[in-house]
């Protein structure tokens, strides 16, 4: 089946993460499924006002997703924040949208196609990820440095976490990781290719 992604972004690590989503579609190749899915990720200044939509093509026989992600919250956020945020909005709306159009394909063949998908993104950090496990573990106050050592995620990624989890953490500021992306202190850049 065609399971493709798609990108428009302003800056911040989401046009890296949609490379890791190269596999998954590979892999989608393989599956057997009644139409294909073609997601659009845009990452834009809020104050475009764009929105989150669907819309099935019947001719076509492909569902087109189009994700609106604020550029302000992502441009907060670690690469791997994003990623879990990314990954848990995807699983979100494409469970919902399956279930828009029954008629196109029955309820054990949308539930195959979302296990499928969730496993890939559940062994690939993008569901139930390092970030959820190191919250779990800070719950039960477990150091710092040996939930850094045991997820092999960076001390300062952890610390940041956990101020988070207590509102301690209220930066407006750029995340370092959008900066390494070398696209978050460019506003005016903006990556796009091919759109549903």
């Amino acid at each position: 089946m065609e399971f493709a992604f798609v990108l428009d972004t302003h800056g911040t690590c989401v046009h890296q993460l949609r490379d890791e989503l190269v596999p998954l579609e590979e892999l989608a190749q393989g599956w057997s499924f009644s139409y294909g899915i073609v997601i659009a990720l845009r990452v834009l200044p809020e104050s475009y006002g764009r929105k989150t939509f669907r819309r099935f093509d019947s001719r076509e026989q492909v569902l087109y997703l189009d994700i609106s992600i604020s550029y302000e919250q992502y441009l907060r956020m670690s690469k791997h924040e994003q990623r879990e945020a990314l990954g848990l909005q995807l699983d979100q709306y494409l469970s919902e949208s399956l279930a828009k159009y029954p008629k196109h394909a029955d309820k054990s063949a949308r539930e195959a196609l979302l296990t499928q998908v969730r496993e890939w993104m559940e062994a690939n950090d993008w569901l139930n990820g390092r970030l959820q496990r190191a919250r779990e573990l800070l719950g039960q106050d477990i150091g710092l440095h040996e939930i850094s050592r045991q997820l092999d995620l960076p001390l300062a990624e952890v610390e940041q976490l956990l101020l988070r989890m207590h509102h301690a953490d209220e930066r407006a500021d750029i995340h370092p990781d959008n900066i390494a992306a070398g696209g978050a202190c460019s506003p005016n850049r903006i990556i796009r290719s091919e759109s549903p």
